[in-house]
């Protein structure tokens, strides 16, 4: 492409990405369409000769971008969201077109040390020793391979492992024990509470138990905010089991973790500092464009001690020990440049402005929780917990049986889902259904959150009356 080309089609995508930005607010936080409408629309042969790049992407932006769930609209509640910030977007932009490849230091040596300074905000936040290392990585799924490979090998390879966690954990961490060899019935799925956080004495009997029948207990993976709830498991009564029993301790922190940047979500994330492991995902709530994941260990050796390989393809690579190659961490070898949008965001906008928005987060569940208390139409199933609040449609006085209710509460959802801007995901509560609302972008408001909470209501009323 020509200079002029070049410049062109960038400039013309970022007005349109930020137009795109501009309109969230007034359209639906949802959009899609049925696999048969897209190949009509899409599958096709590759063609021949090229059009015009300004005329593709606007194919893009019309026929493709459109349908998906919009993650960082104010009003998208479900699952767990995601709301970059600019300066992040435009860092993944800038790795892009420098085609960084963040692998070793001789390749990347700049960007390496990025990463590295990134990961130690991380350690000083979560209240890490210096002696702690960790890379990132493309989500919560490989950060939880890359734990229990660290897990697995402090184990000494055992070849009966036996892994735990909560039923409420989210189901990436039992599939990283399979892929590292755990078989399936060895994951251990323990029960939780009326708050939803791992039964302990549950936990004591399993590994027991699981010792007496010749497996290996080899790692427990707590939830420091599970994905349904919030929940946080007691860590301070898991680190204690774990140093008792010789376990590795994983913290699932993905969601939560960044909670840690505030004050309040520091004292309730009390404990972190002792697991041997923690997995966190910037792409949620430290408002960063996918995909950007983070594995932290307390002894970077765990990590290298798997992880380092020699190659003579590499061998010009090594620099020493002062000069850390991030592949020696983890599952990759070619590696995006991750840290950058991270970097570009703090330095953008400081750390007061990310204490704000992870804080904002926390109240307005805390008000979403206290409007369902008064509420006559919305029960409260669980408190707000981080930025997660769960309810349901029941009004007082109703009686109606929970799979009455559950019917009703579909209903909701579905109305919710067709009829209405916000976006809202449901879960399962101890065989209750409930409708959940993760409330963690740095742009919605409470009049997007009771809003929200109004339609919920609006719509159960019309169920229960038809």
């Amino acid at each position: 492409m020509s200079r002029e080309a070049m410049l062109a089609l960038a400039e013309k995508a970022a007005e349109l990405a930020v137009a795109r930005i501009e309109s969230l607010p007034g359209e639906s936080a949802w959009d899609g369409e049925f696999k048969e409408g897209l190949e009509r629309l899409l599958l096709e042969s590759p063609p021949e000769e090229g059009r015009p790049a300004e005329e593709v992407l606007r194919r893009v932006v019309d026929d493709i971008l459109p349908m998906t769930t919009r993650l960082d609209h104010p009003r998208c509640f479900g699952f767990v969201p995601s709301a970059p910030t600019w300066p992040g977007v435009v860092a993944d932009f800038l790795a892009s077109a420098w085609n960084v490849n963040a692998c070793t230091w001789l390749v990347a040596s700049g960007p390496s040390q990025v990463e590295l300074t990134v990961l130690d905000w991380f350690r000083q936040w979560l209240g890490y020793p210096k002696s702690s290392g960790g890379l990132l990585t493309s989500g919560g799924s490989a950060a939880g391979v890359d734990a229990f490979v660290a897990a697995r090998e402090a184990a000494g390879n055992p070849e009966r492992p036996a892994v735990y966690m909560s039923d409420q954990s989210h189901s990436v961490q039992a599939r990283a024990a399979m892929i590292v060899g755990v078989r399936r019935e060895a994951i251990r799925l323990i029960p939780t509470d009326g708050d939803f956080r791992l039964d302990m004495a549950a936990l004591a009997r399993a590994v027991a138990e699981d010792r007496a029948a010749g497996l290996v207990p080899m790692a427990i993976c707590a939830n420091a905010g599970a994905p349904s709830t919030g929940a946080i498991d007691p860590l301070h009564a898991l680190a204690d089991l774990c140093r008792a029993e010789g376990i590795w301790l994983h913290v699932d922190a993905a969601y939560g973790g960044f909670a840690a940047v505030t004050e309040k979500g520091g004292e309730l994330l009390g404990g972190i500092d002792r697991a041997d492991s923690i997995g966190l995902d910037p792409h949620k709530w430290l408002f960063q464009p996918y995909e950007v994941g983070c594995l932290l260990v307390k002894d970077s050796r765990a990590l290298e001690g798997p992880f380092a390989m020699s190659a003579t393809v590499l061998q010009d690579t090594v620099w020493g020990a002062n000069h850390p190659n991030l592949d020696d961490r983890g599952l990759q070898l070619s590696r995006s440049f991750r840290a950058l949008k991270i970097w570009m965001s703090i330095q953008t906008f400081g750390m007061s402005a990310f204490r704000r928005a992870v804080a904002n987060g926390m109240e307005l569940a805390k008000r979403a929780e206290d409007y369902v208390r008064e509420s006559r139409t919305l029960e409260l199933l669980t408190p707000s917990s981080l930025g997660i609040v769960c309810m349901r449609v029941n009004p007082s006085g109703a009686g109606l049986e929970d799979g009455k209710l559950d019917d009703v509460n579909r209903e909701v959802l579905a109305r919710l889902f067709w009829d209405d801007r916000a976006f809202v995901s449901s879960v399962s509560l101890h065989g209750r259904l409930s409708l959940r609302l993760c409330i963690i972008n740095h742009s919605t408001t409470w009049d997007d959150v009771r809003e929200t909470l109004e339609a919920m209501e609006r719509f159960g009323e019309d169920a229960l009356a038809a």
